[in-house]
């Protein structure tokens, strides 16, 4: 017995793996990205929103405002679809801190915290799938104006240039809705003031109309909103001079995500791992 304890006593400790690696964080993110495809490529409702609300919007706004804005459709163009470009982004990605608070409450990441993983990674994985989603939203947007008699001065060089600064700019703001999925304990509370933020930030913008044909207040509001700067800087890569866009307000748009995500993401981050814990 005592040669048995002996030799137990000698044995060398048996490694255990540390649960969670934070250095397995871009694998497992790339895995848990290609989960979030896969499951947008079998389950193809998901994906109805980015297919069908850009060319519905864009034919819809188009017809509707067109010739009182502008006297014709094809003239509203240039002001309609840079605007429905970030709005149609914007609505995307809102529906991600709903799904995040739903994964949540369902017990969804209780799953993953039993396997040797990074717990950032079911956050930030499906964060990357997103990016599609928004590239092809916008691209559709900018497709169906083309369809309708659109065509920007820019060229398709501009078109692209659009389609990757939306992707981004939805990416940087859907921090704030994944912020707001951290912070409200139902999917509803969190839908509720999705909407709350992005009716005004859309459409008390000049994403639809000129800013100098609103009230005083109301042009006040809408030139300071982050919207449209956004808005006039796509405009910018869209029709450059031509248009109603500078290029300070592409570089102010681009400084404005890089500001949202260096606020929202920590906290984000922060609350995430505490509810995961």
């Amino acid at each position: 017995m005592t040669t048995a304890s002996a030799s137990l006593n000698s044995s060398p400790a048996l490694s255990v793996p540390r649960r969670f690696s934070e250095s397995r964080l871009i694998p497992d993110a790339a895995a848990m990205a290609w989960r979030s495809a896969l499951t947008m490529l079998r389950n193809p409702a998901e994906f109805f929103d980015v297919l069908i609300q850009p060319v519905l919007f864009t034919v819809m706004f188009g017809e509707l405002l067109g010739g009182a804005i502008s006297g014709d459709v094809r003239s509203y163009l240039p002001i309609l679809v840079p605007g429905l470009v970030i709005t149609n982004v914007l609505s995307t990605c809102q529906s991600v801190g709903v799904d995040l608070r739903e994964d949540m409450s369902k017990g969804v990441f209780d799953r993953f915290r039993s396997l040797p993983m990074s717990r950032l990674a079911p956050l930030l994985g499906p964060m990357a799938t997103d990016l599609l989603r928004y590239a092809v939203c916008a691209a559709l947007t900018v497709a169906t104006g083309v369809a309708l008699g659109y065509r920007p001065e820019n060229g398709w060089i501009g078109a692209v240039g659009v389609v990757l600064a939306a992707a981004a700019c939805g990416w940087a703001i859907s921090w704030v809705f994944l912020m707001l999925g951290t912070l409200f304990s139902s999917a509803q509370a969190v839908t509720s003031f999705n909407i709350i933020i992005l009716f005004p930030l859309c459409y008390l913008s000049n994403a639809l109309v000129p800013v100098d044909t609103l009230p005083h207040w109301l042009k006040i509001f809408a030139e300071h909103n982050p919207v449209s700067y956004a808005v006039s800087g796509l405009r910018y890569l869209l029709d450059g001079t031509a248009g109603t866009g500078t290029a300070a307000d592409a570089g102010w748009a681009l400084l404005g995500c890089v500001l949202i995500v260096a606020v929202a993401a920590p906290i984000t981050v922060t609350r995430y791992q505490r509810s995961v814990a």
